[in-house]
């Protein structure tokens, strides 16, 4: 792997400058909603095409909400520096917790230790995910075993804070300079060779920091999986607005690749809806997002958006290495 020289930027915007362009390995952001959550891993399947597969799964680790955007935070750092040929990232405390909670929670013990035990799971869990064949629409053959992480260093002053809450002795001044953002190596991790390798020859997904940092939940695992390429949209045609939408069938396979389990119809319904509403409400892209069913009638999910302008999926370098895209306007 070529090892890109770029300028580093920060990755916090200061004022109104605009969201953060934030990227992932698209594999793994299709199939958040089976990634990070309890229950059993369903197929999805729309219009004959196979969207999600029962074979992704997780070992070694439990994984929900704050898993995911840590991932992310480090897929979108990993470009920040240039994707570098040895795959070794530094960060503070306070830089990586403002891009996974936002800037109302850069600092504190609790996001704090709440980062690091995250951090530890990451490097601890091991993924079975199936790429996909874009041209065929269809997933690849065969499965990878993926790890993120090989090696994970955290700053003796946050261990202390993890491992003795409440009793580390430290003075509240100190304990927040170790935290702060000119603290650059309190945190730093290598990524696997294998996995960076994957990260470098692939299109990964851009998306936008500012909207993912207001979701939570079951919102932001279905956000993900829906502004995928890999959803089959299809033209509306009775609208001035150049929509477009996808239908699913809500039963019980397609509810658990969407990370539903509730025990009865009405209940996934529910989720799906009020989901939905969180979604519409910061993507405004999306008109709308609701499951449809009851007594005597097959439950479905009806999606509705405005398309993309261009393809969610890219380099993150145009041309020249050095030309690395951090900031949308």
């Amino acid at each position: 792997m070529e090892k890109a020289v770029v300028k580093q930027r920060s990755l916090i915007p200061l004022g109104d400058r605009g969201p953060i362009e934030g990227w992932m390995d698209d594999d793994i952001a299709s199939a958040a909603t089976q990634l990070f959550g309890g229950g059993p891993s369903g197929m999805l399947v729309v219009d004959a095409r196979e969207l999600l597969t029962s074979t992704t799964e997780v070992i070694g680790a439990e994984l929900g909400e704050t898993h995911l955007k840590t991932w992310m935070a480090l897929v979108t750092m990993h470009v920040i520096h240039g994707m570098p040929g040895d795959a070794r990232v530094s960060s503070s405390a306070a830089e990586l917790s403002r891009l996974v909670w936002g800037d109302d929670r850069a600092r504190g013990g609790w996001n704090t230790r709440q980062l690091v035990r995250t951090l530890l799971d990451l490097h601890r869990a091991q993924f079975t995910v199936p790429g996909y064949d874009l041209v065929n629409q269809r997933p690849a053959a065969g499965v990878s075993a993926t790890s993120l992480l090989s090696n994970l260093y955290v700053d003796d002053t946050i261990l202390k804070a993890f491992n003795h809450r409440g009793t580390h002795g430290l003075e509240r001044v100190d304990f927040g300079k170790a935290l702060g953002p000119k603290q650059r190596g309190t945190i730093a991790w290598r990524m696997h060779p294998d996995y960076a390798e994957r990260l470098h020859d692939a299109d990964l997904r851009r998306f936008d920091w500012t909207k993912a940092q207001q979701l939570r939940g079951s919102a932001l695992k279905l956000w993900m999986v829906f502004t995928s390429v890999r959803v089959p949209y299809r033209s509306v045609l009775d609208t001035r607005e150049g929509l477009e939408m996808v239908e699913i069938q809500l039963t019980i396979e397609h509810c658990n690749a969407l990370g539903v389990h509730n025990s009865n119809d009405a209940g996934r319904r529910r989720t799906l809806n009020e989901a939905g509403e969180r979604v519409c409400a910061v993507d405004r892209s999306f008109k709308s997002f609701e499951a449809h069913g009851g007594r005597g009638q097959d439950s479905f999910l009806r999606v509705i958006r405005k398309p993309p302008l261009s393809s969610s999926l890219a380099k993150p370098y145009d041309g020249a290495p050095e030309e690395l895209r951090l900031l949308v306007a």
